[in-house]
């Protein structure tokens, strides 16, 4: 089976990205959601990725369809620069 990988840094709306949201909001002494808006307003998307939108994505690189995508690193992170 070829080697794919999905990375997803546009923060996929998760209990675990609720807790680092809060993490770094309270040591930035902002709230929860201007800190979600300042890591949104970074994207082109001007919003999170989704869990639907991982899932879609993974079902797609196991399928057929998805055949030739080999050695490839899906990055989910709605227009969100990561290196």
């Amino acid at each position: 089976m070829p080697i794919r990988r999905i990375r997803s840094t546009g923060m996929p709306e998760t209990e675990t990205i609720d807790v680092v949201i809060a993490l770094h909001a309270d040591a930035m002494g902002i709230t929860r959601e201007q800190f979600q808006g300042f890591v949104e307003g970074m994207t082109h998307r001007r919003r999170s990725t989704t869990v639907a939108e991982v899932a879609e994505t993974a079902a797609f690189l196991a399928s057929n369809r998805g055949s030739g995508f080999t050695g490839t690193v899906a990055n989910l992170t709605g227009g969100l620069i990561v290196d």
